[in-house]
């Protein structure tokens, strides 16, 4: 199978590229290509251009290009977040690639889980499913549901088999035990792995949303759609709060 990657010498980037390795035959993407194994390609992915010749053959497209700052205001995701999400999705469709994975955010319902806090940090509490509809506060949450609106119609009039929206919480590598917020949405470097290679292998159509979160009760996400359709569970655990 053939994956691409985009913004693959990020930090997310990396950990797939990784991942991923050895068991698929990758090609890279990023403005300045880097080392390591894979077929690199240089590109500004908001401008259109002779790199989206690199999507022919391919099967999955990781698109993980971007600004990830949630504090990014609208000169900075327009370019990175909205030109360069069309573009990429529309050189999918040419091309005919059959899944795109789509590094969305939290950021997309955090009006949401505002609106359910503190209840949804409860382990019995309300959670944020996968069929929760976006509402983000913040240019940086409008792009990434930008983003997720147009695989949903590109899935929907046919043009694109597969789309998946991984709305990431926080990877941070070490989260601090003192911030409580952060270990709620923290997911840990194997689960971020292992839930991008499903995201890659699992034989689902259609569009979906899925969540990055890892295996803490606190979570303020519903994760039973994204561990039916991946066959993905979560394993690590944030360390524990601090006591006051």
């Amino acid at each position: 199978m053939r994956v691409l990657i985009t913004g693959a010498t990020g930090r997310l980037g990396r950990q797939v590229a990784d991942e991923l390795a050895g068991d698929f035959e990758l090609r890279l993407i990023a403005r300045r290509p880097g080392d390591g194994g894979g077929e690199w390609i240089a590109a500004d992915l908001a401008e259109p251009g002779d790199w989206a010749r690199a999507f022919a053959g391919v099967d999955v497209v990781v698109h993980l290009a971007g600004n990830a700052d949630p504090r990014a205001q609208w000169g900075d995701v327009a370019r990175q977040n909205l030109d360069a999400t069309r573009n990429v999705l529309e050189a999918a469709v040419e091309h005919g690639v059959r899944r795109v994975v789509y590094a969305s955010s939290r950021h997309v319902v955090l009006a949401l889980e505002e609106e359910l806090a503190p209840a949804c940090y409860a382990p019995a509490g309300p959670k944020i499913g996968s069929d929760a509809a976006p509402r983000p506060v913040s240019p940086y949450g409008v792009s990434k549901a930008f983003g997720e609106i147009l695989g949903r119609a590109a899935v929907d009039a046919g043009r694109l088999p597969s789309f998946l929206a991984v709305r990431i919480g926080t990877h941070h590598p070490t989260p601090p035990p003192s911030d409580e917020a952060l270990l709620r949405r923290w997911i840990g470097p194997q689960d971020l792995r292992a839930l991008f290679r499903r995201c890659v292998e699992a034989a689902v159509e259609g569009f979906h949303v899925v969540y990055g979160i890892s295996a803490q009760p606190t979570s303020p996400y519903d994760l039973s759609h994204t561990k039916r359709i991946l066959a993905w569970q979560p394993r690590q655990l944030p360390p524990a709060p601090e006591s006051p």
